[in-house]
């Protein structure tokens, strides 16, 4: 080969490059969209703290729900919330802040509404009219109806019995009766029913357990009772950081079923420890083993006799 010939083979070389230097990259693949869950509520999703301000002898400890599922989703999806102070003032004006609320989640663009507590004050609460029944029914018609214009999947719990409660939370005339409780129970998984978009979370059991009953809690190395009163802060309506993760626990399948089967969140299963951990809630865990452990007192000899 002749030196011009390598000559003009380099230069062809230099311009080939120089051609593929000057053409436009391909263009990055967009990374795919993340699905955003948003939790409504009240003030249990909210992550109420009681305490001396509402006139709690010792300061109580929770954390809001939407903390809880934001660890769950991890890098798969996006977990947002109503701003906090409004949830837990959902009692002065159901309506009003009920629907701030979800057009707040439509103007977010959520795919998928977690309502646990939503209907709780659209059936308790102060009630002046004289058909009492009556009257709340179709209160809770109107939440319902109010959920019901959101697109997407819905979480929504059932109502819970929470006589007993501290009155400086929640007056005894606040409280439907259990008669009505039951049919307003009844008409709300009546319209849940009716409606593919809606999944019950069965908030009522899961409240009995934690007030009247007590929870076996089930961790990897073995169930550790809980007992009644274990899992509330001491107003016994609000949750503290344990009851957080065991409602997480409880949301986990039917927030499973609310992802498409090709999305990574439709598997995830995540274990009751993994919620205590995301709540912080171990030294509860630490709590109720020690006193577990602790050896039973024995009656006085002679006594009951």
């Amino acid at each position: 080969m002749t030196i011009g010939t390598r000559i003009g083979s380099f230069v062809m070389a230099l311009l080939a490059v120089g051609c593929a230097l000057s053409q436009d990259p391909a263009a990055p693949a967009k990374a795919a969209k993340k699905l955003r869950l948003h939790v409504v509520g009240a003030s249990v999703s909210g992550g109420f703290e009681d305490g001396p301000l509402w006139g709690a002898a010792e300061q109580g400890d929770s954390v809001p729900l939407q903390w809880v599922l934001k660890a769950w989703c991890g890098e798969h999806a996006r977990a947002t919330t109503h701003p906090l102070e409004p949830m837990a003032q959902l009692f002065i004006s159901p309506m009003e802040l009920g629907r701030q609320q979800i057009d707040g989640a439509k103007k977010a663009k959520a795919e998928i509404l977690v309502a646990v507590d939503f209907p709780f004050w659209f059936a308790y609460g102060e009630w002046t009219g004289k058909d009492e029944a009556t009257g709340r029914k179709a209160k809770l018609a109107q939440g319902l109806e109010l959920l019901a214009t959101f697109d997407g999947p819905i979480l929504v719990g059932d109502l819970p019995d929470m006589r007993g409660a501290a009155p400086r939370m929640l007056r005894a005339s606040w409280i439907p009766s259990v008669a009505l409780l039951a049919e307003l129970n009844t008409q709300l998984e009546t319209f849940v029913a009716a409606r593919p978009n809606m999944r019950l979370v069965k908030l009522a059991a899961l409240v009995k357990g934690m007030k009247t009953e007590g929870v076996a809690l089930p961790l990897v190395d073995g169930a550790l009772q809980a007992p009644p009163g274990a899992m509330l802060q001491s107003d016994r309506l609000h949750a503290n950081r344990l009851g957080m993760a065991m409602l997480g626990f409880t949301v986990q399948p039917m927030l499973r079923d609310a992802f498409a089967k090709d999305h990574p969140l439709h598997a995830q299963n995540w274990t009751l420890d993994q919620f205590v951990e995301a709540c912080g809630a171990g030294p509860d865990i630490a709590d109720l083993r020690a006193a577990a452990a602790k050896p039973k007192s024995k009656a006085p000899a002679g006594a009951g006799g």
